[in-house]
Parts: structure tokens; sequence; C-alpha cells
């Protein structure tokens, strides 16, 4: 049937062009271009006409059908080898947990370099360096990929934290900066930015990571954060090189947290530089009824040594929830300032650690008062042989660092309120309840 179909058709259409030539018998000019020409009847022209835009129209759709193929091809190509890269990467990581480091590195590195556009290969071949502190293998595995995916965040965020590895402080904050920009409640990018500005001392750029990350947080879980939050804008208000500014921090602060001992001594200091020394002693005498603290004790003797000070008074009163050794090493010195040196004598003579640096200290100088030289020397030499050259009254009750002052922050294990005296921290059966990370 479509042979006799086939058949008519071209019958019927070798008629239509018969005709179609018989009845245009008249000749006409062509001009193929502006040089040439030729003359044929018009009826010819017509039927090449016709079958040269059937031959355009045939060539169209054969080329169109080869562009689909091609582009088909393409695609089955780029998929097959999203699908080795997948199986690569997914082998390498199943090496890498078998401990066979240098075989998962090169299949994960394949994986890579056949499929660029799967990042998940670059992490996993960075994360190798990472784990074994090839730090700068991984660097430039990540620098390469973040070329290749300049806005993909998880790429960003390791190189980020593989700078932090190297110690490349600044340049991991700008990295890690050009994440937040993208993901600004990001938890995990607010955590490092935070820790790493905190590592460089930029307190203020910490608290502010810090105040952010807390937004992120349930109700419930924002209690320990804001009290880190509250210890960032201590160091933050002390870095501050403007007094007025300084006290005005140190004293939203305060207001915000009565409890923490750093910033009420801070603010007494600055009340003092201010010549507000009233209020200072009065900030000191509220905060030691509160919290017993020597250091408040020290701070008010500071300011007025006198017999009848408060301070005098308040240590009397306060003595049986204080430190007894430290409260009668505290009265030696007193006596010693007031040139009693009997009764700082008979008050040193109480205190049951004897063989304390911060004692020996005292001893020393009771016994250069009364000129007997040999034995203060030798009481110097106890002090030193105790706690070395660098015998101080205060250190640290978490990591040992030494200070000549109290302070509210230790730079050793990074943690605030850690300070005590000598003799406090020989009477100390494990460290105070107020220290916090």
């Amino acid at each position: 049937m479509k042979r006799i179909l086939l058949v008519v058709g071209a019958i019927v259409l070798v008629a239509a062009v018969s005709a179609l030539v018989w009845l245009n018998p008249n000749e006409v000019e062509f001009r193929p271009t502006h040089v040439h020409s030729f003359r044929s009847t018009l009826g010819l022209l017509v039927v090449f006409a016709f079958f040269a835009g059937l031959l355009v129209a045939v060539l169209g759709g054969v080329l169109r059908n080869a562009g689909s193929v091609v582009g088909n091809w393409g695609a089955r190509r780029s998929a097959r080898r999203a699908t080795q890269a997948g199986e690569m990467h997914q082998a390498g990581e199943q090496l890498g947990w078998g401990g066979e480091v240098e075989r998962s590195r090169a299949l994960l590195r394949k994986a890579w370099k056949r499929h660029p556009g799967n990042g998940a290969a670059a992490l996993a071949l960075a994360s190798s360096y990472m784990d074994t502190g090839e730090y700068i293998a991984a660097q430039e595995v990540l620098a390469a990929a973040v070329g290749e995916h300049a806005n993909d965040p998880d790429l960003r965020y390791a190189l980020g934290e593989a700078l932090r590895r190297r110690g490349e402080g600044s340049e991991a904050i700008r990295m890690l900066e050009t994440v937040r920009v993208q993901h600004p409640h990001a938890p995990r990018v607010l955590i490092s930015l935070r820790e790493l500005y905190r590592e460089s001392g930029r307190w203020q750029e910490a608290a502010d990571v810090q105040a952010a990350y807390v937004q992120t947080l349930p109700a419930e879980a924002r209690a320990g954060e804001q009290d880190r939050l509250a210890r960032f804008r201590y160091q933050a208000a002390l870095a501050l090189h403007d007094p007025a500014a300084r006290l005005a921090a140190l004293d939203e602060l305060v207001r915000s947290d009565r409890a923490f001992v750093p910033a009420i001594v801070s603010l007494g200091d600055a009340l003092a530089d201010a010549g507000r020394a009233d209020e200072a002693q009065k900030l000191w005498e509220r905060a030691f009824k509160n919290q017993p603290r020597l250091v408040f004790i020290e701070r008010m003797l500071a300011l007025d040594a006198g017999p009848r000070s408060r301070a005098v008074t308040l240590l009397g009163k306060y003595r049986d929830q204080l430190d007894l050794d430290s409260v009668r090493l505290l009265s030696a010195r007193l006596a010693l300032a007031a040139g009693d040196v009997d009764r700082a004598g008979a008050e040193l003579d109480t205190i049951e650690r004897q063989d304390t640096p911060t004692v020996q200290r005292a001893r020393a100088e009771i016994l250069h008062r009364r000129g007997q030289h040999a034995e203060a020397w030798e009481a110097l030499r106890r002090a030193a042989d105790r706690l070395g050259a660098l015998a101080t009254d205060h250190r640290c009750a978490i990591c040992g660092r030494l200070s000549e002052a109290w302070t509210g922050y230790c730079d050793g294990c990074e943690r605030w309120d850690t300070y005590r005296s000598g003799t406090e921290l020989s009477g100390a059966r494990g460290a105070p309840d107020s220290i916090r990370r």
C-alpha cells in the first residue's frame, strides 16, 4: 500500500511540475550575483526555487538533529564522568577511613580533576591533609577549589580554617568574613570568627560576633554564651584609650552582671583614676559584702591604709569567711606599713603555711627591719627556691601564670577571675567557683 501511495504521489508531483513549466513558457533573466546572469523559463525557475527551499529545510532538520545528538552525547559524557568521579570520591573516602592515606588522596585528586564541579572531593582531599598537619597542601587545594567555585561557602570556610591552623590569623579572618557576608547567621562561621578575634586580642570585634552568635541560639541555651559575651565586653572596655569611655563601658557591664568580680574591680580602678575615690571605695565595699574576696580589701587599702579605714574594719568583721592565712598575712603587711614590726611578726607567726613564698618575703622584710640581715637573706632564698626568682603575690589558679598584681584575665589559660594571692592558693583545695571560661 505504501508503495502504491509513493508511486501515485510521484506521478502527481511530476504532473504538477510539467504543468507548471508548460503554463509558464516565457523566458526571464535570473541574476544569482551582480555579475552573473542567465535566462530560463519562468516555470523552471519556480520549480527550482521550490526544490531549493525543500533542500534547505531538509538540511536544517538534519543539522538540528545532529546538534541534538552531539548535545546528548556531551551530556551523557559529562554524566558518565560525574558518576566515575563520584565513585572515585567514595572509594577514596573509604580508603582514608581505612588508613590508606596515599591511595585515598590519589583517588580523591583524580575525582576532583575529573569533575571540578564536585567541591566535595576537594573538601575531602583538603581534610586529608588537615588531618596530618599538612596545612600548606590543604590550603593549596582549597585555594584552587575556591578559584573554581568562588561562592561556595563550604570551601571558603574550610580555607579559613586551614589558614587559621597555619597561624595566618588575619587572612583567616578575611576569608571567614567573606563567608559571613553571604551567611551572616551561620553559627559555625560566627564561632570560628569569634575565636580568631579572641586569639588576636581584638576584643570588641569578638564581642560583636559573639552578640550575633547569641542571637542564633534558642533562649534556653543563651545563658552560658551571654556570660562569655560579658567577658569579651570586659576586655573590650579595658582596651579603650579614653578614660571616660572606659569608665562608662565598665559601669554598664557591672550593671548587667553584679557578680563579675573583674569588672567590679576594674570599675573601681577607673573611678579612682577619675578622682572619684569615695565612689570606688563604696563600690568595692558593697561588692566585698556580697562576695568576700581579698582583692576588694587590697584595692580599698591601696586608697586608704589607715588603721581605722573601712577595709581594716571589714577585714576583721569578715575574717571567718576568708582564708585565715591570707587575712593574717594581710594584717602583717598592714602592721609593717604602720611601722609596727612586732605586731607584724606576731601575725606572721600565726600563719599555718609558713613555707609559702609570700610569707617568706614578708618575714624577710620583718627581719631586715630588725637588723637581722643574714636571716632576711635566708628567708628570701627560701621564697626564691619555692617559686623562682619571679616570685610574686598573685598566681593563676588554673595554669600557674605569675603576675605582679591581681588581674582579671589570664593570658596563659585564657580565663577570667583566676588570679589569687599565694596564701589563698596554698590553702585552696580546688579552683574557685567563680572561675569561668
